[in-house]
């Protein structure tokens, strides 16, 4: 039997979401086993992290109208995304405290917003991160194919 949480629900899987992913999700071009793990998200079988870096990687993206995997994501968009983040039900926002800085200061990634990413997944203890990355991927549980 799974160890209850304090607010009564069953402690899920958790799962860190990076920009690339969640722009995929919008554009609805996930790979399967991506896919999946946001289906099981939607039904409340796992609880999906979005670290605020991400978010603003996200609308970076939006905004310039980038294209990611061959498609563009329309900015009218960007409130459903505002949305999806206000009800909670499918991704959670989550911000660095002291602790995750201390986790970033310790990680060995060049980039900053990977470090954050990184560091996000070791302060809220998720399986993986969900990400295409292959400089995040080398040193940490990923989820894309």
């Amino acid at each position: 039997m799974k160890k209850k949480e304090k607010d009564g629900d069953y402690r899920l899987k958790s799962y860190i979401v990076d920009a690339v992913a969640f722009l995929a999700y919008l554009a609805d071009i996930l790979p399967t086993k991506a896919n999946n793990i946001f289906k099981k998200a939607e039904n409340k079988q796992v609880k999906l992290f979005l670290p605020s870096i991400a978010l603003g990687e996200t609308l970076y993206t939006i905004y310039k109208g980038k294209v990611i995997f061959g498609k563009s994501i329309p900015v009218n968009k960007i409130e459903l995304i505002f949305q999806i983040l206000r009800e909670q039900t499918i991704l959670k926002i989550i911000n660095l405290d002291l602790e995750g800085w201390q986790f970033f200061h310790s990680i060995e990634i060049p980039e900053m917003h990977d470090r954050m990413i990184r560091a996000s997944l070791k302060l809220v203890r998720a399986e993986a991160i969900i990400t295409n990355d292959s400089e995040i991927a080398e040193q940490f549980s990923t989820i894309w194919e």
